[in-house]
């Protein structure tokens, strides 16, 4: 059977057994160059329309396309070639070359050869291989065909070439013939005066036979060349070997000459057709015969066993990093990337984002080299941030990469967005984007083909790229402590972290996790080996320095911050500030509303902006619906820094101010609905600034579980107003906040609100304040079972009370009073406590605290055993309690009675009253209290005689007891459970309340 010889590299030429076939017009050899490039692939009918007319298709194209393969087909025939040739695949068709011969594949085949010799030390036998491979060219690739895409063709075939004769000029000046070399590549440069690795031969190749001078006029000419022409120093190779020609350095000295080989070396059959193949599809390739055509190859060429694909493909990956630590779950999702895609289909995209230091590079490369296999057609790497160009001007870069010849690329930015995107064609390519600012920026460099996979870095949110382009949003945080701690260890050195566990994850906290500055604390420790880590980390606990100490030469984690910070609209910026000057650990929009003097909404999307430009953290929505936002704790510094320099400073601070006493309004608000009024407080003159009633109602639907929302917010409002001498503000607030704090059992809130509330109002010279603060803090020991401090407290509280004529505080004071005097035995005294409180809370029209107060009178009783009185004021509490509403105070009330009712014998009555209070301590999901009224119903049920009910009731006290932590109430459910079994026993009689 006759084999075609195919011919690229040149004129498009065709010969079968040394006759040449004469093509027809300028279509059919578009048509079969197209299919030659592509060979062992299908070629779409449009790509080659889009070829053949330069991208202007007539309406019959398709038509004329058929034709011209049929011509194809039929010269072939004629030419005695059997077999299909050029066959039809959908969507067009398919030239194989099996049994036939292609000039590219040899010279691909040649060249990966020789790559692979010089690899292994053979470099006589690699030169010559390059000898072989470069004596297949005829002259210009695809010449004579006219057309961009086959013209951005032959330019990378063009840069193959040059590639192949630098190659072979540095193994043949590493074999010592610098001689013969000087004349053949002053030509090249002079035809390519911009090719560095060209122009580094010639110089070498000068000053080995002895002209220095030549050699340093030629290193002049191209460094004002580049100068001039790129606006760059020459590379860092080229102007090392200038002073080595300047220093005489030994170590560029000739080496000794190796003669030409008497027999060419053999070359080994193709194994990649092609580079636009990738390495999946070129396994199996049939073999081809290499070029033995008089004109194309002047030594008999053998076949061998099969090479590596050729070391074509660009990789442009900065170096992979030594100390990437965690983002497991990140890398699973781009890893996720690699599933193949066909090339009909959208790149596949994935956009990492986070703030500046957070290690978006870092995963970016360390990915990018993991997954460098699955992209056998290369890796580039952009880096948009370090010295932002326009797009025409990346794409140049890009294109040089992917071989396109520099000084034939067209200028205009949207032919290089086409010859981009045909180049990265049908190849499996990684592009990597760092450090993006923008879609805009991104989009022209976005390959069409979906065997390429794109990562693109950036703080920005970019929402187009993930709306027209589906890409995977990858998110960074900081790091967790174990991979933070993981991270100082694999920079630091000689166990110092390892010993040192509890410093170790003390300076990882400090970093805030970021990555950027625990490796500049990793490093620091590094190069000073006498620190320990506490020393670093004593260090950076002042909040003051902590920034300053975070920089170690051009790493500077403030610099970093500043590249977001700068990007951000003037009010932008000013908010950013103001919110730093909230000393909470996060915050919510009607609080930035608050801060701002602007509608919720308004704040809304002022935090939104923060949070995509990375400046601001979201998490929520907590109980009541509301999203929260948090500072890292070094990007609040920086913050700080910066609110520092507010043009406006009294401004700022009034906002500040407004802002925390609105959590003063909301907080008081929240008394309202839980108490069923002003009940139960007294308050001071604090402003309260507005808060829309609509608001409030979507924040209060439940107060308690607003409480638990704000509840660190609230003790940091208090914490940071009495700091600020803001005393009314600081005591009226911990006033508001302590009840939600006696329900939720929360002792240690409690009294650190009335603690620094009390300081505030002591430095102040505010009596009121002092008078109340030393009340609740005595009420708080008391519920913490330390009564002596308790009394101590009360009674102080008292007697700054009365001496400040607050009547109405005094009364409350009283109450309190009254409970640890009861507890200690002297019920007379609490009594007469409790009767002398009365008169002033009825006239202050506080129904709770009565309650409370004839709740506290009806235990004394109970505790006399006169239970008809007991009763009598426990229903008197009850009937106050109605007017309140579904309170805590109207539990308490329902409670009490039940209690009452329940040692009186009246069983049905104390469950009834025990159910009330059930009703709605469970809708305000108090814990502690539901806890307490299935104790009461355990015990109404197991003397009733149903005792599954109450061993119901009771394992259900139980868990909610343990939860809470009460010791008393666990000690009561525990002898109740005693009793439940004891009950349980044959013969046993039921035990009666006494």
């Amino acid at each position: 059977m006759a084999s075609i010889r195919f011919g690229l590299l040149g004129a498009l030429r065709l010969t079968c057994e040394d006759r040449e076939i004469r093509l027809g017009g300028g279509r059919q050899r578009a048509v079969l160059a197209l299919l030659l490039l592509r060979h062992g692939r299908t070629v779409s009918v449009d790509e080659l329309a889009e070829t053949v007319w330069d991208g202007s298709p007539p309406p019959t194209a398709r038509t004329q396309i058929s034709i011209c393969v049929a011509q194809l087909r039929k010269l072939f025939r004629e030419a005695g070639v059997d077999g299909e040739v050029i066959a039809t695949s959908h969507p067009g068709y398919r030239l194989d070359t099996e049994g036939h011969g292609l000039d590219l594949v040899d010279f691909l085949s040649l060249t990966g050869h020789a790559s692979a010799l010089a690899g292994s030390g053979r470099s006589a036998e690699a030169a010559d291989a390059y000898r072989l491979a470069l004596a297949l060219w005829r002259g210009p690739a695809l010449d004579g065909l006219t057309g961009y895409a086959l013209e951005q063709e032959a330019c990378w075939l063009e840069e193959q070439r040059l590639t192949a004769l630098d190659g072979h000029a540095e193994l043949r000046l590493a074999l010592g013939r610098h001689q013969e070399l000087t004349a053949e590549l002053a030509a090249l440069v002079r035809e390519h005066p911009l090719r560095e690795r060209t122009r580094h031969s010639l110089m070498l190749a000068q000053y080995r036979s002895g002209r220095r001078a030549d050699a340093l006029e030629t290193f002049r000419v191209g460094h004002q060349l580049s100068i001039d022409e790129l606006g760059l120093e020459p590379g860092t190779a080229l102007r090392e070997l200038h002073h080595a020609v300047l220093c005489e350095d030994p170590a560029i000295a000739a080496p000794p000459t190796v003669p030409e080989p008497v027999a060419p070396v053999a070359p080994v059959a193709p194994a990649v057709p092609v580079a636009h193949v990738t390495a999946e599809e070129s396994a199996g390739q049939p073999e081809t015969s290499p070029a033995d055509s008089p004109g194309e190859a002047s030594a008999p060429v053998d076949r061998g066993p099969a090479l590596p694909a050729p070391p074509l493909a660009p990789s442009d990956l900065p170096p992979n990093i030594p100390s990437f630590t965690g983002r497991t779950a990140e890398i699973e999702v781009l890893d996720a990337l690699l599933d193949g895609r066909p090339d009909g289909e959208p790149p596949r995209v994935a956009l990492v984002t986070g703030v500046a230091g957070i290690g978006k590079t870092a995963l970016a490369v360390h990915w990018s080299h993991r997954a460098a296999a699955s992209f056998p057609d290369g890796c580039l790497h952009v880096d948009l941030g370090s010295a932002p160009a326009a797009p025409g001007e990346v794409l140049g870069r890009l294109l040089r990469s992917l071989g396109a010849p520099g000084e034939r690329l067209p200028d205009d930015e949207a032919s290089r967005i086409s010859l981009y995107r045909r180049l990265l064609r049908g190849r499996r390519v990684l592009v990597v984007l760092d450090d993006a600012s923008s879609f805009a920026q991104v989009a022209p460099l976005l390959p069409a083909n979906g065997g390429c996979c794109v990562v693109v870095t950036s703080r920005e949110s970019m929402e187009e790229l993930v709306l027209r382009h589906g890409a995977v949003r990858v998110p960074l945080g900081v790091l967790d402590r174990a991979d933070s701690t993981a991270l100082l260890d694999r920079i630091v050195t000689g166990g110092r972290t390892a010993a040192s566990r509890a410093q170790t994850a003390r300076l990882a906290e400090l970093c805030d996790g970021l990555p950027l500055a625990l490796c500049i604390a990793a490093a620091r420790l590094a190069t000073r080996p006498h620190w320990t880590v506490r020393r670093l980390a004593d260090r950076l606990a002042d909040e003051h320095r902590r920034l300053d100490e975070l920089s170690l030469g051009g790493s500077r984690v403030r610099a970093s911050f500043e590249l977001s910070h700068g990007c951000l609209s003037p009010r932008l910026a000013s908010v950013y500030r103001r919110l730093s000057l909230l000393d909470v650990p996060d915050v919510p929009a009607w609080a930035v509303a608050a801060l701002l003097d602007c509608p919720v909404e308004t704040a809304e999307q002022y935090l939104d902006e923060l949070t995509d430009a990375h400046l601001l953290e979201v998490s929520g929505p907590d109980a009541t619906g509301q999203y929260r936002y948090r500072f890292q704790s070094l990007l609040r510094l920086y913050a700080r820094e910066r609110a520092q320099e507010d043009p406006d400073r009294p401004a700022a601070e009034a906002a500040r101010d407004r802002a925390l006493h609105s959590w003063l309004t909301v907080a008081e608000a929240a008394h309202r609905r839980e108490y069923g009024g002003d009940h139960s407080v007294v308050h001071g003159p604090a402003p309260r600034p507005h808060v829309d009633r609509d608001l409030l109602d979507d924040l209060l639907a439940r107060p308690l579980d607003w409480f638990d929302s704000e509840r660190h917010c609230l003790v940091a409002a208090v914490t940071q107003s009495a700091r600020l001498g803001l005393a009314a503000l600081a005591w009226d607030l911990a006033a508001s906040t302590v009840g939600f704090c006696e329900i939720r059992s929360n002792t240690d809130d409690w009294r650190r609100l009335c603690e620094e509330g009390l300081a505030a109002s002591r430095a102040a010279g505010d009596r009121q304040g002092e008078g109340v603060m030393l009340g609740e803090l005595g009420a708080a020991l008391l519920y913490r079972g330390e009564s002596e401090a308790s009394v101590r407290l009360l009674e102080e509280a008292d007697g700054v009370l009365r001496a400040g004529g607050e009547v109405y505080g005094a009364a409350l004071n009283a109450c309190k009073l009254a409970v640890v005097v009861r507890q200690r035995g002297d019920a007379g005294a609490a009594r007469a406590l409790l009767d002398g409180a009365l008169p002033a809370l009825r006239a202050a029209g506080d129904l709770s605290a009565q309650a409370h107060a004839l709740n506290n009178l009806a235990q004394i009783a109970l505790d006399a055993g006169d239970l008809e009185e007991a009763v009598r004021l426990g229903r008197e509490a009850v009937a106050l309690a109605r007017g309140l509403g579904a309170t805590r105070g109207a539990a308490q009330a329902f409670h009490r009675l039940g209690r009452a009712l329940l040692a009186a014998g009246r069983l049905p009555e104390a469950e009834e009253a025990l159910t009330e209070a059930a009703g709605i301590v469970r809708a305000k999901r108090d814990r502690l209290g539901m806890a307490y009224v299935l104790l009461g119903l355990a015990e109404a049920r197991l003397r009733a005689g149903r005792a599954d009910r109450a061993d119901e009731d009771l394992t259900a006290a139980l868990a909610l007891a343990e939860e809470t932590g009460s010791t008393v109430l666990m000690g009561r459910l525990h002898l109740l459970r005693v009793e439940l079994e004891e009950a349980r026993a044959p013969g046993a009689v039921l035990p009666q309340e006494v």
